[in-house]
């Protein structure tokens, strides 16, 4: 492979236009979980754009699991005195309106001996508050096997994230408490409590919006985000910045004409939603709809929280084989901004969001841990004009190199 680094585009990220496509994602339509009706006006959004573009569009539909929310209330009854404390119903809870003593459950071990646990509502801390989001899981399981009455998880944060637990299939009214509530909880393990869940589950559909550019060769590149969010959330960082540089990126590139390898602008669905399996419906239903496209695509460029402020932009190497990894190592040369952590060398690296098999990936994902993602607090406030467009930049030189003459793996 040639690590010749290909000239700018003649059509530049336009940054303003980036901006706009992250307020209206995530202030004008808001929350988008799959299969609402957000997630509805986002798809007709990326769509209309995708169209504008004069790419090849294909909207993809696939069953999927949704739920809608009203009100969560968590009140202790201690001594008499009734004492309210925040919470927020995970995803997929079922409704429920429950009064019942506290169990302060720590271990999975605790959870499968403990006696008197039915009829309680548990309160997962702790190892036994780990690993919940998968559904079915075994935790979950477990806890309605012991005839549970309800769930409360202690966050470790004071942040409370809405998909902690994200089952939907789980019998049990399932909310989660800040890690200051916790604590006042686990301080009052025996006493009653109440638990409202306000909500509704139901089945809908899931989507994908793809956006395909010919190429002048029959490989292909696939730029990929996520646009759909955890439950309640606006999703700034957790994905309308991914998306939006998605959605400028087909813009700059149908601008700029045909590249030697085609182009697939992907927006999936339903990666947060948690299934068993770990992989996302949206990118499994990728996979399985394009057995050909698959099989020529040479690289996957992924965008899942880019542009946020203030920590250094981060992107991870995944599958590249030596010669090819080299040159694209050679690109980020030019944008020396970027923290590039190369896995390519690791067999066990974690696969990203829209993993296609073997297929070598580049994975613009910021540092998530110091972000409230998953949380109402993932507002427009967390991002950075300068930052997103940079990161449009960049993976636009990426995506520019990649789709060259001679820059096949």
């Amino acid at each position: 492979m040639s690590a010749t680094v290909p000239p700018a585009l003649p059509h530049p990220v336009d940054g303003a236009r980036l901006w706009r496509h992250l307020r209206a994602l995530c202030e004008d339509i808001g929350p988008r979980l799959s299969g609402s009706p957000g997630d509805e006006q986002a798809v007709a959004y990326i769509a209309a754009h995708f169209r504008r573009c004069g790419a090849r569009v294909e909207v993809q539909d696939y069953p999927c699991p949704s739920w809608e929310h009203t009100a969560t209330e968590l009140t202790l009854l201690d001594s008499g005195a009734a004492r309210t404390l925040p919470a927020s119903a995970q995803t997929f809870s079922p409704p429920g309106d429950v009064t019942a003593p506290l169990a302060a459950v720590a271990t999975r071990q605790e959870l499968d001996l403990a006696p008197d646990l039915e009829g309680k509502v548990l309160l997962l801390h702790g190892a036994a508050a780990a690993g919940l989001a998968p559904d079915r899981n075994p935790t979950l399981l477990l806890a309605e096997e012991r005839r549970a009455a309800a769930l409360l998880v202690v966050s470790p944060l004071e942040t409370v994230a809405t998909k902690l637990i994200r089952d939907p299939a789980l019998a049990l009214p399932a909310a989660a408490v800040p890690l200051s509530a916790g604590q006042a909880l686990l301080a009052r393990a025996g006493a009653t409590v109440r638990l409202r869940v306000d909500a509704r589950r139901y089945a809908s559909t899931g989507h994908n919006v793809v956006a395909h550019l010919p190429g002048r060769t029959s490989g292909r590149v696939a730029v990929a985000a996520h646009y759909d969010t955890a439950a309640g959330v606006p999703g700034a960082t957790d994905n309308a910045s991914g998306t939006a540089a998605v959605l400028e990126l087909c813009e700059v590139f149908a601008a700029a004409g045909p590249q030697a390898l085609g182009l697939d602008f992907v927006t999936f669905g339903a990666d947060e939603y948690g299934r068993t399996t770990g992989a996302n419906l949206g990118a499994a239903e990728y996979v399985r709809r394009h057995p050909a496209e698959v099989g020529q695509t040479r690289a996957v460029v992924e965008a899942d929280g880019v542009g946020t402020a203030p920590r250094r932009p981060r992107v991870r190497l995944i599958g590249w084989p030596a010669a090819a990894r080299d040159a694209l190592l050679d690109v980020f040369r030019r944008f020396p901004a970027y923290e590039v952590n190369d896995q390519s060398g690791q067999p066990d690296a974690r696969p990203t969001a829209f993993n296609l098999p073997g297929v070598p990936a580049a994975a613009f994902v910021d540092d998530y841990r110091f972000l409230p993602i998953h949380t109402p607090l993932d507002t427009i406030d967390l991002m950075s004009e300068a930052g997103l467009a940079f990161a449009a930049e960049t993976i636009a030189g990426v995506v520019a190199h990649l789709a060259s003459a001679g820059s096949e793996p």
